[in-house]
């Protein structure tokens, strides 16, 4: 990938930290009596809703559990992403988790994410710029349905000439379920494709062969580049 990288997908995850944040002057200052206030407010809101949404059958122990993981989970995701200087910020980690903080910190994480925001906006339009004059020598039939983003791909053929993935495409947006990159040449692969999630693509042509760029996550979260050379690339839809 040139310009949908590894480094730009995770920027592209440091862009809403600042959203629903609430301000709170008490967020300035560590307090154990004040997180336990909020966490219990906030657990009861919690639990509202799901009593809410699940009106058969609503487990509050089950619900309170999950509560206390998604807010384990992003105290987790807060420590490994905000810059040291934001973290060193805020008072009490667990009350940010719970979307409040201080006037001084919402500034500081506001202009964190809008200037993250800026650069994975603008490597977004430069691959637009790229691709609007460069696809005026690409065979449409070749590459137009090179587009796969929040499929799932569930299998991998390969043979000496060939190389097939099928997708799951209930999440993306194309009826294609099957791609096959023909006379082939596997440039990068990084990791297993099987069972991966496929986020970005892009694509080039070097030396009258296309090359089909792609990124992908796992289960573990981790990021996979896939790039690929082939004479042509074929698709599959299944007849309904």
């Amino acid at each position: 990938m040139k310009y949908f990288t590894k480094e730009w997908f995770e920027l592209s995850q440091k862009t809403s930290f600042h959203l629903n944040l609430v301000e709170d002057q008490e967020a300035e200052l560590f307090s154990e009596e004040y997180f336990q206030q909020l966490y219990n407010s906030e657990l009861m809101d919690w639990l509202t809703l799901r009593e809410e949404m699940y009106t058969i059958d609503f487990n509050k122990e089950e619900a309170t559990e999950e509560f206390d993981n998604v807010f384990i989970v992003n105290q987790m995701i807060l420590k490994r992403q905000l810059p040291q200087m934001i973290l060193e910020q805020i008072a009490d980690l667990r009350v940010f988790a719970l979307y409040t903080a201080s006037r001084k910190v919402i500034n500081a994480v506001t202009k964190f994410c809008e200037e993250n925001e800026r650069l994975v906006n603008a490597i977004g339009e430069n691959y637009r710029s790229y691709y609007k004059e460069a696809s005026t020598s690409f065979d449409k039939e070749i590459v137009e349905d090179f587009r796969f983003h929040d499929c799932k791909v569930i299998n991998l053929i390969q043979n000496d000439t060939n190389l097939t993935l099928t997708l799951n495409n209930s999440g993306g947006f194309t009826d294609v379920d099957e791609v096959t990159f023909e006379n082939f040449h596997l440039i990068k692969q990084d990791g297993f494709l099987e069972n991966t999630w496929w986020l970005y693509e892009e694509v080039y042509k070097v030396n009258n062969q296309y090359e089909f760029h792609a990124l992908l996550e796992n289960g573990e979260n981790e990021l996979i580049d896939f790039i690929i050379s082939a004479e042509r690339i074929s698709f599959t839809r299944k007849d309904f």
